[in-house]
């Protein structure tokens, strides 16, 4: 054989290893985690649209009643109430990342 012959044949398994092989999953290191978006100005209600989350769920989660007004802002929420600022974003993150692993799950069966 040629040094052509040897080249292209080269070129050739390259190309087809390339474009046979499927996406590499992702290691539980790689997986992108949600980080909540809280501005203390904000009311329950902001935060829990803005991040896309139930408000119910952040008032069970935060001990917060139900018949609470929904204008006081999260800062006087979280003095009230007795929680951080961290301890919503962790509430938040913890459902959002809690979500997303189980929808990973539900396509990797599903592909299966």
């Amino acid at each position: 054989m040629s040094i052509r012959n040897i080249l292209l044949l080269i070129i050739t398994v390259t190309i087809y290893l390339g474009c046979t092989s499927g996406p590499q999953k992702e290691s539980k290191d790689e997986v992108e985690t949600f980080v909540a978006t809280v501005d203390t100005s904000m009311t329950l209600m902001e935060v829990a649209k803005l991040n896309n989350i139930g408000e119910p769920y952040l008032r069970t989660e935060l001990g917060i009643p139900p018949k609470i007004g929904k204008k006081y802002t999260v800062a006087e929420m979280s003095r009230r109430f007795h929680f951080s600022i961290d301890d919503l974003k962790k509430v938040i993150e913890d459902r959002k990342n809690y979500q997303k692993t189980k929808n990973n799950k539900k396509s990797v069966k599903k592909s299966s």
